[in-house]
């Protein structure tokens, strides 16, 4: 046990850079959380890490009836795999691929305990690295009315099948379902599902872009001052009859 003023013992390392050999291991770790970090939104698909294959173009694809994650290697930089405690006694068990620099481009966390992550990269080599933090939570207190949660509410009403879409340099990752239902708390508007969860900082939204083409709609999250995030949700026109978005 830690206290949060102590800098906990690292169990943090540096893997060899090789995205698929490792990817492939990722089906060894048992139940996995993948998650692929949009400015302000991050989507995580949960289950059995599926097969890897690679793409005409090079990347890698890890794909089964409700998701997708796909990766450049090109894009990755480094890997580390940490089992480390944090200050606030909870375990960090994953594996993640990082861009030059050093953000995560997807990160593999092992959700079966720390014995099935080792057991997957054994005998690779590995070189000790310095403790890192998990990332800070966002402090800004999410409002009832915040624009994120709009289109979500709407499909929740309207009990349709959605895809949301993450998408950063070096990775996009997608889910395709019902969206049970929106939850606000800790400054995050929250899809919390058993194969998905979505955490969109408070604030992080200012306004969804439709594009219709024919019975399908799109609807792409923007910031303040009018950028593109990196998140999408697509439906029919039916998912978001409620939105309360422009049309």
């Amino acid at each position: 046990m830690t206290s949060p003023d102590t800098t906990p013992a690292s169990r943090r390392f540096a893997l060899p850079l090789d995205p698929r050999g490792i990817l492939l291991r990722a089906a060894r770790m048992g139940r996995v959380l993948v998650g692929v970090r949009a400015p302000g939104a991050l989507l995580e698909r949960i289950g059995p890490f599926d097969p890897v294959v690679e793409r005409g173009d090079g990347w890698l694809v890890s794909e089964n009836a409700s998701g997708r994650t796909a990766i450049d290697p090109a894009a990755v930089a480094s890997i580390v795999t940490d089992v480390s405690e944090t200050p606030h006694d909870t375990l960090l068990t994953y594996v993640d691929f990082l861009d030059a620099d050093g953000a995560s481009i997807v990160k593999v966390t092992a959700l079966d305990g720390p014995e099935l992550l080792e057991a997957a990269l054994d005998g690779l080599p590995r070189d000790p690295l310095p403790y890192v933090p998990p990332l800070p939570r966002t402090t800004i207190p999410v409002d009832q009315n915040d624009p994120g949660a709009l289109p979500f509410r709407a499909a929740v009403a309207s009990g349709e099948t959605v895809t949301l879409v993450a998408v950063r340099p070096g990775a996009e990752q997608s889910h395709t379902g019902t969206v049970e239902a929106v939850r606000l708390g800790h400054s995050y508007v929250n899809l919390i599902q058993s194969d998905m969860h979505l955490h969109l900082s408070a604030g992080a939204v200012g306004a969804w872009r439709r594009n219709t083409e024919g019975a399908r709609v799109t609807l792409a999250a923007e910031d303040a001052e009018g950028r593109p995030i990196g998140l999408t949700v697509s439906g029919p026109a039916s998912a978001f009859a409620e939105a309360g978005v422009p049309a």
